[in-house]
Order: C-alpha cells, then sequence, then structure tokens
C-alpha cells in the first residue's frame, strides 16, 4: 500500500505562499509581548505591595512608641514640705557603683529644687558630675552622668552650678 502524498504537498505549499506561516509567527510574538507586559505589570505591583507594607509597619511602629520623656515639674520655692532635703554623698553612693579609682569629691552634693550633684573625681584628674533627681514616693536615683545640663529641660526654676543654661 503506497500512499500518494503528492496533492497533500500541492496543497501545503500554496497554503504557506499565502502567508499562513507568517500569522502563526505574528500571533507568537504578540502573545509573547503580552506575557511579558503582564509579567512587568505584576511585578511592579509586587513590589508596591512590599514598600506600602514595610511602610505601614514602619508608621505603626513609630505610632506606639513612647515620645520622649518630659522633665519633672519644678517644686516651687515656697513650699517647703515638697522639699526632700539634700542628700550626703554616702547616700548617693549607694545609688551608683562608680567604678575603680573613681569617688565622689569632697566638695559635698549640690542640691537645687529636686535635683542633687555631685563632683566625681577620677584618675586621670578630670572630673565629671553625677546628677540625681528626687521623686515623691520614690525617693532619688541617679539620673545622669556629664559636665552640665540645660535647667529649663530639666524644669528648675532657680539658678544652679550644673546648668549650662
Amino acid at each position: 500500500m503506497t500512499d500518494d502524498l503528492g496533492p497533500l504537498r500541492q496543497a501545503m505549499s500554496e497554503l504557506s505562499e499565502y502567508g499562513g506561516t507568517a500569522d502563526l509567527y505574528e500571533r507568537a510574538l504578540r502573545k509573547s509581548r503580552q506575557s511579558q507586559r503582564r509579567m512587568a505589570v505584576g511585578t511592579a505591583a509586587a513590589a508596591a505591595v512590599v514598600v506600602f507594607a514595610i511602610g505601614a509597619t514602619v508608621a505603626v511602629a513609630t505610632g506606639h512608641r513612647p515620645g520622649p520623656s518630659t522633665p519633672p515639674a519644678a517644686t516651687p520655692t515656697g513650699d517647703r514640705s515638697q522639699d526632700p532635703g539634700c542628700p550626703s554623698t554616702q547616700t548617693l553612693g549607694t545609688l551608683v557603683e562608680l567604678p575603680p579609682g573613681w569617688s565622689f569629691a569632697p566638695t559635698g552634693v549640690e542640691c537645687v529644687e529636686t535635683w542633687a550633684a555631685a563632683d566625681v573625681r577620677r584618675p586621670d584628674t578630670t572630673g565629671v558630675i553625677y546628677l540625681f533627681h528626687h521623686t515623691a514616693g520614690v525617693g532619688w536615683r541617679y539620673h545622669d552622668q556629664g559636665g552640665g545640663w540645660n535647667c529649663t529641660e530639666l524644669g528648675l526654676t532657680q539658678p544652679a552650678s550644673f546648668c549650662t543654661s
């Protein structure tokens, strides 16, 4: 049994002359470009979602973060019932552990309203000031160490030697 494929081949040859293969080629290119556009749009959309998700997370986290602590209100100078009294260097020594070789200076403690400052001597001959704050019901607590503070930020109404302004 022999198949005569001649007429079939002839018909296919005639069809190819009329652009049958070009139609398929153009359709494949169009679909490829369409797929590329869809992929680019999808990628851009996914990137935008990630950026917005990160931004929302940061916004929520910073929205629930506590703000800077406000300085305590200054004790009125005329109201002596709120005056905690000036602590000794021995009392302040129980609140902080000084590094080896450091000690409170013999000049004592300077107290202004509810704040106390004590000079601390270090082996390298430079000094530093330790600042303490008294809160009703809590007592004296270590606040900071440094060379000076802004009295307005501390809520002080009286001048103090440990203030820089």
